[in-house]
């Protein structure tokens, strides 16, 4: 994931008259484009792939965030007790 970079920002107002530009740098460089609004910041747009792969790091931090605080506070199990139990439904999975 790209960081914004300040010489990629842009009004709203240049981005609308040239939206069909704007998208095919963006395809291509794949960096977020800030949109400006009366000067402030008022959105970023991002290639979807890139927005994509965003949202699968959000996910995976989050899990990984989850997985700690089970760790801490004692809510883990062994590993050879999680293997017979995934043992287990594989077996009676099998029989279905």
């Amino acid at each position: 994931m790209h960081a914004i970079d300040t010489r990629n920002v842009t009004p709203l107002t240049d981005f609308r008259n040239n939206i069909k530009r704007y998208m095919e740098e963006l395809s291509v460089s794949k960096k977020p484009l800030l949109l400006t609004q009366h000067g402030k910041s008022a959105a970023v747009l991002l290639d979807a792939e890139q927005y994509q792969k965003m949202l699968d790091q959000i996910t995976f931090m989050q899990l990984v965030t989850e997985g700690l605080e089970e760790y801490r506070n004692n809510r883990t199990i062994p590993a050879e007790e999680l293997f017979a139990s995934l043992d287990k439904i594989i077996a009676e999975a099998e029989k279905q």
